[in-house]
């Protein structure tokens, strides 16, 4: 099994990329810093929804994407719901269903985000 992928900036504080500058790689940019712990409260469906397309880096989620967010929006309803009896099997695909959007820190170099268009000279 391979080593899990370092985050950007831990490549960058070791050296790696004066090592082999030809594997350097921007991760997207953060809203915020981290902030304060979430309340462990029952949330609804939509607000899990909105904190998911919230914490999404820019970009990444498109209308595609919708039954995923779906999905994963369902189970963080039921983990926050009732964190303690919440089965291992959903926790885990939780987990690797917000790390296929781009949430967590490996993972957020892995995710391409689609870029904001300008209009050009030649655009109706």
């Amino acid at each position: 099994m391979p080593a899990p992928r370092k985050p950007t900036n831990i490549l960058h504080l070791t050296g790696s990329f004066k090592h082999n500058p030809n594997r350097r790689r921007v991760d997207p940019p953060t809203h915020k810093p981290i902030g304060a712990a979430p309340k462990q409260t029952v949330i609804s469906f939509k607000q899990a929804w909105n904190l998911i397309v919230k914490c999404c880096p820019d970009g990444v989620l498109a209308d595609r994407d919708r039954i995923h967010v779906e999905i994963v929006a369902s189970l963080l309803v039921q983990f926050r719901a009732d964190p303690v009896n919440f089965h291992p099997a959903k926790l885990g695909r939780l987990s690797a269903m917000l790390s296929q959007l781009g949430m967590s820190p490996a993972d957020a170099s892995r995710v391409s985000a689609t870029p904001k268009r300008t209009r050009g000279d030649f655009d109706d």
